[in-house]
Protein backbone atom coordinates (compact mmCIF):
# COMPACT_ATOMS: atom_id res chain seq x y z
CA UNK A 1 0.00 0.00 0.00
CA UNK A 2 1.43 3.22 -1.04
CA UNK A 3 0.90 6.81 0.92
CA UNK A 4 1.17 9.77 -1.15
CA UNK A 5 1.43 13.52 0.63
CA UNK A 6 0.21 16.48 -1.55
CA UNK A 7 -0.04 20.18 -1.21
CA UNK A 8 -3.59 21.61 -2.31
CA UNK A 9 -3.97 23.26 -5.65
CA UNK A 10 -3.97 26.76 -5.85
CA UNK A 11 -8.12 26.71 -7.08
CA UNK A 12 -9.07 24.84 -3.54
CA UNK A 13 -7.27 27.34 -1.89
CA UNK A 14 -9.11 30.30 -3.62
CA UNK A 15 -12.58 28.29 -2.98
CA UNK A 16 -12.04 27.92 0.41
CA UNK A 17 -11.07 31.50 0.91
CA UNK A 18 -14.21 32.85 -0.29
CA UNK A 19 -16.24 30.23 1.84
CA UNK A 20 -14.37 31.82 4.81
CA UNK A 21 -15.31 35.16 3.93
CA UNK A 22 -19.30 34.04 3.10
CA UNK A 23 -19.72 32.47 6.73
CA UNK A 24 -17.52 34.44 9.17
CA UNK A 25 -19.09 35.80 12.31
CA UNK A 26 -19.66 39.82 13.18
CA UNK A 27 -17.57 41.49 15.49
CA UNK A 28 -18.60 43.82 18.08
CA UNK A 29 -15.77 46.14 18.87
CA UNK A 30 -16.28 47.32 22.48
CA UNK A 31 -14.53 51.02 22.96
CA UNK A 32 -11.57 51.25 25.32
CA UNK A 33 -12.51 53.45 28.62
CA UNK A 34 -10.09 55.19 30.89
CA UNK A 35 -10.07 54.96 34.99
CA UNK A 36 -11.38 58.75 35.72
CA UNK A 37 -10.23 60.51 38.53
CA UNK A 38 -13.40 60.41 40.52
CA UNK A 39 -13.59 56.42 40.23
CA UNK A 40 -10.05 55.60 41.50
CA UNK A 41 -10.56 57.96 44.40
CA UNK A 42 -13.47 56.57 45.38
CA UNK A 43 -12.45 52.52 44.66
CA UNK A 44 -12.75 50.31 47.73
CA UNK A 45 -9.00 49.23 47.72
CA UNK A 46 -8.01 52.11 49.08
CA UNK A 47 -7.23 52.44 53.07
CA UNK A 48 -7.65 54.96 55.59
CA UNK A 49 -7.91 54.89 59.05
CA UNK A 50 -11.68 55.52 59.11
CA UNK A 51 -12.01 52.25 57.44
CA UNK A 52 -9.82 50.06 59.36
CA UNK A 53 -11.14 51.56 62.53
CA UNK A 54 -14.63 50.94 61.42
CA UNK A 55 -13.53 47.19 60.32
CA UNK A 56 -12.01 46.58 63.39
CA UNK A 57 -15.36 47.61 64.98
CA UNK A 58 -17.17 45.30 63.38
CA UNK A 59 -14.79 42.41 63.94
CA UNK A 60 -15.36 43.10 67.84
CA UNK A 61 -18.58 43.48 67.82
CA UNK A 62 -19.71 40.58 66.03
CA UNK A 63 -16.99 38.26 68.33
CA UNK A 64 -19.30 36.27 70.73
CA UNK A 65 -18.22 35.11 73.95
CA UNK A 66 -16.53 32.04 73.08
CA UNK A 67 -14.02 34.41 70.89
CA UNK A 68 -13.12 36.00 73.59
CA UNK A 69 -12.31 33.60 75.55
CA UNK A 70 -9.88 32.42 73.02
CA UNK A 71 -8.66 35.40 72.87
CA UNK A 72 -7.93 36.11 76.41
CA UNK A 73 -7.44 32.42 77.33
CA UNK A 74 -5.77 30.63 74.89
CA UNK A 75 -5.53 27.39 76.45
CA UNK A 76 -9.37 27.17 75.75
CA UNK A 77 -8.90 26.52 72.55
CA UNK A 78 -6.91 22.79 72.74
CA UNK A 79 -8.92 22.01 75.96
CA UNK A 80 -12.02 21.71 74.06
CA UNK A 81 -10.62 19.26 71.67
CA UNK A 82 -8.05 17.51 73.63
CA UNK A 83 -8.21 13.58 74.17
CA UNK A 84 -7.71 13.04 76.90
CA UNK A 85 -7.85 8.81 77.20
CA UNK A 86 -5.85 9.07 74.55
CA UNK A 87 -2.92 12.01 75.47
CA UNK A 88 -3.47 12.37 78.86
CA UNK A 89 -1.04 9.57 80.26
CA UNK A 90 1.49 10.09 78.16
CA UNK A 91 1.23 13.83 78.68
CA UNK A 92 2.03 13.18 82.42
CA UNK A 93 4.78 11.09 81.53
CA UNK A 94 6.57 13.26 79.26
CA UNK A 95 5.45 16.28 81.84
CA UNK A 96 7.78 14.02 84.61
CA UNK A 97 10.40 13.60 82.84
CA UNK A 98 10.74 17.23 81.68
CA UNK A 99 10.30 18.00 85.49
CA UNK A 100 12.84 15.75 86.68
CA UNK A 101 15.74 17.21 83.87
CA UNK A 102 14.74 20.73 84.28
CA UNK A 103 15.29 20.45 88.03
CA UNK A 104 19.53 20.45 87.78
CA UNK A 105 19.20 22.29 84.37
CA UNK A 106 17.60 25.00 85.90
CA UNK A 107 20.08 25.25 89.05
CA UNK A 108 23.12 25.65 86.89
CA UNK A 109 21.58 27.89 84.79
CA UNK A 110 20.81 30.09 87.75
CA UNK A 111 24.85 29.52 88.54
CA UNK A 112 25.35 30.49 85.15
CA UNK A 113 24.02 33.86 85.66
CA UNK A 114 25.19 34.58 88.90
CA UNK A 115 22.63 33.97 91.10
CA UNK A 116 21.06 31.54 93.97
CA UNK A 117 19.95 28.37 92.65
CA UNK A 118 16.56 28.87 93.74
CA UNK A 119 15.69 31.28 91.24
CA UNK A 120 16.48 29.17 88.61
CA UNK A 121 14.00 26.66 89.85
CA UNK A 122 11.58 29.53 89.85
CA UNK A 123 12.19 30.37 86.45
CA UNK A 124 11.85 26.98 85.28
CA UNK A 125 8.70 26.28 86.92
CA UNK A 126 7.07 29.20 86.96
CA UNK A 127 6.82 30.28 83.46
CA UNK A 128 5.49 27.21 82.52
CA UNK A 129 2.31 27.28 84.38
CA UNK A 130 1.46 30.37 83.51
CA UNK A 131 2.41 30.13 79.58
CA UNK A 132 0.34 26.93 79.95
CA UNK A 133 -3.15 29.16 80.25
CA UNK A 134 -1.70 32.15 78.55
CA UNK A 135 0.17 31.13 75.65
CA UNK A 136 -0.72 30.30 72.12
CA UNK A 137 2.69 28.59 70.19
CA UNK A 138 2.88 24.24 71.48
CA UNK A 139 6.42 24.94 69.54
CA UNK A 140 7.95 27.79 71.92
CA UNK A 141 10.33 26.60 74.66
CA UNK A 142 9.89 28.66 77.85
CA UNK A 143 12.19 28.89 80.94
CA UNK A 144 15.88 29.96 81.23
CA UNK A 145 18.36 28.62 78.41
CA UNK A 146 22.08 29.06 78.78
CA UNK A 147 22.54 31.79 76.81
CA UNK A 148 20.08 34.07 78.76
CA UNK A 149 21.67 33.07 81.64
CA UNK A 150 25.06 34.30 80.12
CA UNK A 151 23.72 37.45 78.80
CA UNK A 152 22.38 38.08 82.33
CA UNK A 153 25.52 37.61 83.38
CA UNK A 154 27.65 40.15 81.32
CA UNK A 155 25.10 42.71 81.85
CA UNK A 156 25.24 42.29 85.56
CA UNK A 157 28.61 41.97 86.33
CA UNK A 158 29.25 45.38 84.47
CA UNK A 159 27.28 47.54 86.95
CA UNK A 160 26.96 46.02 89.74
CA UNK A 161 29.44 43.72 91.64
CA UNK A 162 28.55 39.88 91.85
CA UNK A 163 29.63 39.81 95.80
CA UNK A 164 26.96 41.68 96.78
CA UNK A 165 24.15 39.25 96.43
CA UNK A 166 21.39 41.05 97.62
CA UNK A 167 22.16 44.40 95.05
CA UNK A 168 23.10 41.43 92.18
CA UNK A 169 19.84 39.58 92.85
CA UNK A 170 17.01 43.04 92.85
CA UNK A 171 19.29 44.27 89.32
CA UNK A 172 18.43 40.48 87.80
CA UNK A 173 14.68 40.81 89.13
CA UNK A 174 14.52 44.33 87.78
CA UNK A 175 15.90 43.37 84.43
CA UNK A 176 13.74 40.49 84.11
CA UNK A 177 10.54 42.66 84.42
CA UNK A 178 11.99 45.35 82.06
CA UNK A 179 12.80 42.59 79.34
CA UNK A 180 8.94 41.63 80.47
CA UNK A 181 7.64 44.55 79.34
CA UNK A 182 9.34 45.32 76.60
CA UNK A 183 8.39 41.69 74.81
CA UNK A 184 4.61 42.15 75.60
CA UNK A 185 5.18 45.99 74.08
CA UNK A 186 6.49 44.20 70.94
CA UNK A 187 3.91 41.79 70.64
CA UNK A 188 0.79 43.57 71.28
CA UNK A 189 2.36 45.40 68.46
CA UNK A 190 2.73 42.83 66.37
CA UNK A 191 6.75 43.45 65.76
CA UNK A 192 7.98 40.00 64.89
CA UNK A 193 8.79 40.48 61.55
CA UNK A 194 12.07 42.61 62.67
CA UNK A 195 13.39 39.44 63.28
CA UNK A 196 13.57 38.91 59.23
CA UNK A 197 16.29 41.45 59.06
CA UNK A 198 18.76 39.15 61.44
CA UNK A 199 19.99 36.68 59.03
CA UNK A 200 20.82 33.01 59.58
CA UNK A 201 24.35 33.48 59.55
CA UNK A 202 24.29 36.25 62.68
CA UNK A 203 22.34 33.98 64.30
CA UNK A 204 24.19 30.86 63.79
CA UNK A 205 27.47 33.11 64.54
CA UNK A 206 26.31 34.73 67.91
CA UNK A 207 24.93 31.15 68.98
CA UNK A 208 28.36 29.07 68.48
CA UNK A 209 30.66 32.12 69.81
CA UNK A 210 28.18 32.07 73.24
CA UNK A 211 28.36 28.20 73.49
CA UNK A 212 32.28 28.33 73.07
CA UNK A 213 32.03 31.38 75.81
CA UNK A 214 30.12 29.31 78.25
CA UNK A 215 32.22 26.19 77.84
CA UNK A 216 35.13 27.97 78.61
CA UNK A 217 33.69 29.94 81.77
CA UNK A 218 32.04 26.37 83.05
CA UNK A 219 35.64 24.81 82.57
CA UNK A 220 36.90 25.77 86.09
CA UNK A 221 34.09 22.60 87.59
CA UNK A 222 36.31 20.36 85.32
CA UNK A 223 39.69 22.21 86.46
CA UNK A 224 39.10 22.49 89.93
CA UNK A 225 40.19 26.35 89.86
CA UNK A 226 38.61 29.65 89.63
CA UNK A 227 38.44 31.58 86.40
CA UNK A 228 37.97 34.73 85.37
CA UNK A 229 34.47 35.87 84.58
CA UNK A 230 34.20 37.58 81.43
CA UNK A 231 32.12 37.63 77.97
CA UNK A 232 35.13 37.17 75.74
CA UNK A 233 36.93 34.21 74.55
CA UNK A 234 41.00 35.85 75.02
CA UNK A 235 40.32 36.72 78.62
CA UNK A 236 39.02 33.07 79.28
CA UNK A 237 41.90 30.98 77.92
CA UNK A 238 44.58 33.73 79.41
CA UNK A 239 42.61 33.27 82.41
CA UNK A 240 42.65 29.12 82.39
CA UNK A 241 47.02 29.28 81.60
CA UNK A 242 47.37 31.39 84.06
CA UNK A 243 46.02 29.76 86.66
CA UNK A 244 46.99 25.61 85.88
CA UNK A 245 48.79 25.95 89.25
CA UNK A 246 45.57 25.39 90.95
CA UNK A 247 44.99 22.41 89.12
CA UNK A 248 43.06 19.38 90.79
CA UNK A 249 43.19 15.71 89.49
CA UNK A 250 39.74 14.20 91.75
CA UNK A 251 37.45 17.18 89.81
CA UNK A 252 38.97 16.47 86.41
CA UNK A 253 38.85 12.54 86.46
CA UNK A 254 35.52 12.71 87.96
CA UNK A 255 34.48 15.40 84.87
CA UNK A 256 35.98 12.66 82.43
CA UNK A 257 34.65 9.85 83.30
CA UNK A 258 30.82 11.22 83.34
CA UNK A 259 31.95 13.06 79.87
CA UNK A 260 33.29 9.77 78.72
CA UNK A 261 30.48 7.46 79.52
CA UNK A 262 27.92 10.04 77.55
CA UNK A 263 29.60 10.37 75.09
CA UNK A 264 29.52 6.16 74.83
CA UNK A 265 25.94 6.20 75.61
CA UNK A 266 25.11 8.63 72.98
CA UNK A 267 27.60 5.98 70.31
CA UNK A 268 25.41 3.36 71.11
CA UNK A 269 22.16 5.25 71.19
CA UNK A 270 23.18 5.46 67.48
CA UNK A 271 23.75 2.09 67.00
CA UNK A 272 21.15 0.55 69.04
CA UNK A 273 17.66 1.61 68.91
CA UNK A 274 16.49 0.22 72.53
CA UNK A 275 19.08 2.65 73.82
CA UNK A 276 17.07 5.34 72.37
CA UNK A 277 15.64 8.30 74.43
CA UNK A 278 12.72 9.68 73.24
Amino acid sequence: MEITYASPSLNELVEEDSTMRTTTRPLKIIPLQHPSTTSSSSSPSVSTPASLFLKWTSKLQRMTWIDWLDLFLPCSRWIRTYKWREYFQIDVMAGVTIGIMLVPQAMSYAKLAGLHPIYGLYSGFVPLFIYAIFGSSRQLAVGPVALVSLLVSNVLSGIVDSSDTELYTEMAILLALMVGILECTMGLLRLGWLIRFISHSVISGFTTASAIVIALSQAKYFLGYDIERSSKIVPLVKSIIQGADGFLWPPFVMGSIILAILLVMKHLGKIKEVLKVP
